[in-house]
This record gives C-alpha cells, sequence and structure tokens, in this order.
C-alpha cells in the first residue's frame, strides 16, 4: 500500500469502523458524484459533509452573493466573503477542508436545458434550494433522467427532508406533495429561521445522499421526514401518487 493509500485509510478510518462499511463502500464515495443546486443554510453543511466524507466529484450551482444575513446559518461563509459568489467560495473553501476532491461550479440561474446536461453526469441530485419553481424544476429533470432526488427544506424551526429513488422506480414525486400553485409557501427570509435547523436538515441530506451511494436502502423513499426543532418531534409521512400529477404519471 503506498502512503497516499494509508493515509486515506486513516483519513476514513471510522466509517471503515462502521458494520457493513467496507473499503469498497469508501470507494464508492471516492469515485462518486453529486450535483448540489443552492449553497445556503443547506448546501454548505451537505457540501462540507460530503466533501469531508470523500466524495470524488462535486459540482455546486448558486447564482447567488453572500449576504450578512446569511453568515449565522450558511458555515462555509464569514465576513470576509460578503460580496463573493456563494458557488465560488465554497469550493475554495471545500477544496481546504479535502484537496483529494474534484469541485466544479455553476454561478448561473439553471435553465431545464443546462439543468439535465449537469444532472446527466452525477449519481445524485440534491435539491438544496429556496424556491419551489426551481424545486419543481429539478423534479422534473430528475424524473426524465432516473437520477436519485433528495430535497430539503427549512424555517422557522422546522426541516422538511424527502428522497426520491427515480433510478430505481417513480412511485410519486416531488410535484406530487406541491404544484406550482403553492408557490406563495413561506421562505426563510419573511418568516425566519434558527440557524442550526439548516444545519441539521443539511447533515441528514448528506447523510441520504451517501446511503444511496453506498447502496444503502432509505426508509425516506417516497415519504417527507417533518423534523419540529422547537418541540422536538418529528414525523415521517408517505407521498401518495397524484393521479393528476404531471410530472410523474405521464
Amino acid at each position: 500500500m503506498t502512503e497516499h493509500h494509508e493515509i486515506e485509510s486513516l483519513r476514513y478510518s471510522r466509517h471503515l469502523s462502521l458494520d457493513g462499511f467496507s473499503q469498497q463502500s469508501q470507494k464508492k464515495l471516492n469515485t462518486a458524484s453529486v450535483l448540489i443546486i443552492g449553497v445556503g443554510g443547506l448546501g454548505t453543511t451537505a457540501s462540507l459533509y460530503l466533501a469531508n466524507s470523500g466524495i470524488g466529484n462535486m459540482t455546486i450551482n448558486d447564482y447567488d452573493s453572500v449576504d450578512i444575513t446569511n453568515l449565522p446559518r450558511q458555515i462555509l461563509f464569514n465576513s470576509k466573503d460578503l460580496g463573493k459568489n456563494k458557488a465560488e467560495t465554497a469550493k475554495q473553501k471545500l477544496l481546504k477542508f479535502n484537496p483529494n476532491i474534484t469541485v466544479k461550479t455553476s454561478t448561473g440561474k439553471l435553465k431545464e436545458k443546462q439543468l439535465e446536461e449537469m444532472a446527466l453526469d452525477v449519481d445524485v441530485v440534491l435539491d438544496c434550494t429556496d424556491n419551489l419553481q426551481s424545486r419543481l424544476l429539478i423534479n422534473k429533470v430528475c424524473i426524465k433522467n432516473k437520477k436519485s432526488l433528495i430535497s430539503g427544506a427549512a424555517i422557522r424551526y422546522e426541516g422538511h427532508i424527502a428522497v426520491f429513488r427515480y433510478d430505481i422506480a417513480i412511485k410519486s414525486c416531488y410535484n406530487c406533495l406541491y404544484q406550482i400553485q403553492d408557490e406563495n409557501l413561506d421562505n426563510c427570509e419573511g418568516s425566519g429561521i434558527l440557524a442550526p435547523v439548516a444545519g441539521l436538515v443539511g447533515t441528514i441530506i448528506a447523510t441520504e445522499a451517501i446511503k444511496i451511494l453506498i447502496g444503502e436502502e432509505s426508509i425516506l423513499d417516497n415519504k417527507l421526514w417533518i423534523l419540529d426543532a422547537k418541540n422536538n418531534t418529528n414525523q415521517i409521512i408517505k407521498i401518495p401518487k397524484s393521479k393528476t400529477c404531471k410530472e410523474c404519471c405521464l
């Protein structure tokens, strides 16, 4: 074994101590590719854990710049990053945490064709956006290209996480849960958010991505996990297939 391989094995030794987690499992992570759309409170947390877990290839997209109101929950950024593009700044930080990975960036607002081209080359898509229009477009593209989708949201004291294994079978989809007419749903700018809640959701998103990449099943497939951090409650709701869904009933 070369010195590099010895160092890598030591780095991920706590993974390798897990039941059912082998050298092959870690190799799957090291060769995996993930697309993260949105590098806010959820995306910064998820990308940091995935980078440190050895996900070999990451593509991150965000057209926004770092604002002072982002700093409490978007953990990759600090006051020196104000005004800088989130995706480019995140890339620089992630490579400092793990220089043995590859990080690509996209800094424009994704259109359907661009999103489709990016999704084709990855194993899992993480929806860490903060608006329904983007979420529905990501859902549409993932269904069309049979890509696993993990979608998260955080607002006030509440977190939502849903997993859709479109690569296996399309049982229901994000559009079965919400439609474009629900676009007046609250956002964290207007309703506020407790900073650690975003990190809680981002960590779960990263965990679910790793499970998919190493071949572990998720009980969240086609389900919505709702976490209430204020009242310390949680519930998992099955997402039924909508007979009127225009995306997964075609």
